[in-house]
């Protein structure tokens, strides 16, 4: 399976030379009661217990992610490092259940990933669809903004989506043409108003935003397997 490419890229520089690798904080608000996140930073230390520090992931915090290949989510057992649950990765999205508001703040490589000439990475996020139907139908998938800044999904304002492109292994089209020619994907996300309660979309089309905002989740319906997401880190 197709792993988030400015993750596994970071983890080579990392690894390669830390003290080479420039870094950065990242800090996302967070609300009583249920609040969808995202890491926007690759972290440097990737344990749910440091990228959340501050809460009591123990006892007290609820942390789910979902399992896109089953269609199920998976809860954090701090009993159970990391099992089933894993690291906290970029491009994921995540649930965060706290009785009260706080602010998740970790280092991590440097937005984008740059290179030494400060040049940053476009993140692939794969979108595996239900791996266990026996179809090709795609699924649920629960993705998060990959950068520490907002990504605009419509920069150019034609209403079409090319701050975002999909790809099937074989071509690759804006979020527009995914949605409305190819009929890979829908033509919104939704995300979680910790404010209001519910859920908005988020598109490219008349929709409540029109930006994959830092530190957020996104629910992205697919409608055929295998295929992978790809947020721009420069505007078309």
């Amino acid at each position: 399976m197709m792993r988030t490419f400015g993750l596994a890229l970071a983890l080579v520089v990392v690894l390669g030379g830390a003290c080479a690798a420039q870094t950065e904080t990242a800090t996302i608000d967070t609300y009583a009661g249920w609040t969808l996140v995202a890491a926007p930073l690759v972290p440097l230390d990737p344990l749910v217990d440091s990228v959340f520090a501050g809460y009591d992931t123990w006892f007290t915090a609820g942390i789910l992610r979902w399992d896109a290949p089953s269609q199920r989510y998976v809860m954090y057992d701090a009993f159970d490092v990391p099992g089933a649950f894993g690291n906290i990765l970029l491009g994921d999205g995540y649930w965060l259940s706290y009785p009260e508001a706080g602010t998740v703040s970790y280092t991590g490589v440097a937005d984008g990933v740059p290179d030494a000439l400060g040049t940053m990475t476009d993140m692939w996020i794969s979108l595996p669809g239900n791996q266990l139907d026996g179809q090709n139908a795609g699924g649920w998938h629960l993705v998060g903004a990959p950068f520490n800044h907002d990504s605009p999904v419509d920069p150019n304002f034609n209403l079409n989506g090319e701050g975002i492109l999909f790809t099937d292994g074989t071509e690759m089209v804006i979020w527009g043409d995914a949605a409305n020619v190819k009929g890979w994907v829908e033509p919104a996300m939704l995300y979680w108003n910790p404010t209001s309660q519910r859920y908005e979309d988020m598109g490219y089309f008349f929709n409540t935003d029109d930006n994959l905002r830092a530190g957020k989740g996104y629910w992205l319906s697919t409608k055929k397997d295998n295929l992978a997401m790809v947020v721009l880190a420069e505007s078309p």
